[in-house]
């Protein structure tokens, strides 16, 4: 009697990479490419952080101004030598005229004080949020552009590809429509959710947190791109999790490196300088977010080196 054929064996889905597997994969993938690499995440991001630097310090320089050290010693002194002209007018028996005048520069001097000494009131809220704003819609549209080109080099370099930055945003420009058509929403959520007490906004981006992946990929657009970066993000959600912690502590060193080497009141330079400094490691945690969605495409869906040949071959076609 003939033996029975033995069943298939169901293949297995790849294992799970770590993130720190794809962190030190994404850091060897920097370090083989790493001018290509800095080039793709300038082009956008260094226009982008001059833009937002000058926006902001039109807005928080002059308030900064008016509570600085410099400007309330300046007023005290103002207010010390009206003190003093006042009682020399009292001494001299002045007419009321000028002791009326003296009498309201003074005042006027002593509520001044008073009111920066008692912290920023509402008007500085509201430039607060709008500083906010232009930050978070600022880098809201940059990084994830920048995410969308850093994907397609990634998945030009993982198939034996090499790619130049030019080449490789000639074919992201291919993408712009759709990519803004997500991006744009995605960043206006994620501002006006920073603005109402920042959790909100934290919320949004991680859901959000492979968008740019998703339209690049996938060649969706629109709300069908947000609804299926939210999907991949649940389907994955602690990974996404760490390595947006991760970008977050980098770029929050980054601001801190800078505000103790430049003094606050430039807040130009400040910005400027955080900014650049988080340019040198933007590429590590967009490669890594890259790197991240090929492998939960592949585990889920089976996506693996032909699909990303096929997608390049289709963006250059």
């Amino acid at each position: 009697m003939a033996d029975e054929p033995n069943p298939p064996v169901p293949d297995k889905p790849p294992s799970e990479k770590g993130l720190a597997d794809l962190l030190v994969e994404a850091f060897q993938l920097y370090r083989a490419h790493a001018r290509p690499m800095l080039l793709i995440c300038a082009l956008i991001f260094v226009p982008a952080t001059l833009a937002k630097s000058c926006v902001m310090s039109a807005i928080l320089a002059p308030q900064l101004a008016s509570g600085s050290p410099a400007h309330m010693a300046e007023l005290a002194r103002g207010a010390e030598a009206s003190g003093r002209a006042l009682a020399d007018a009292y001494a001299r028996n002045a007419d009321a005229g000028t002791i009326a005048r003296l009498q309201h520069e003074n005042q006027a001097k002593l509520e001044e004080i008073a009111r920066i000494a008692s912290g920023p009131g509402r008007f500085a809220w509201l430039l607060g949020v709008l500083a906010t704003l232009v930050s978070a819609l600022a880098f809201g549209v940059a990084v994830p552009l920048i995410s969308g080109a850093v994907t397609i080099a990634v998945a030009d370099r993982v198939t034996g590809g090499g790619s130049g930055w030019v080449e490789t945003w000639m074919l992201t420009a291919g993408r712009a429509g759709p990519l803004l058509s997500a991006i744009v929403p995605a960043a206006g959520l994620i501002a006006i959710g920073l603005v109402l007490w920042v959790i909100p906004g934290l919320a949004v981006a991680f859901c959000f947190a492979l968008l740019a992946q998703v339209v690049v990929v996938e060649k969706l657009s629109g709300a069908a791109a947000l609804r299926r970066s939210v999907e991949l993000v649940g389907a994955d959600w602690l990974r996404v999790a760490l390595l947006l912690a991760a970008f977050a502590a980098v770029t929050w060193a980054a601001r801190l490196l800078a505000d103790l080497v430049i003094p606050d009141a430039a807040i130009f330079m400040t910005h400027l300088v955080g900014d650049l400094l988080t340019l040198v490691i933007l590429p590590l945690p967009l490669i890594t977010a890259a790197l991240l969605y090929l492998d939960v495409r592949k585990r889920r869906d089976g996506f693996g080196d032909d699909e990303l040949r096929a997608m390049l071959a289709s963006l250059r076609s």
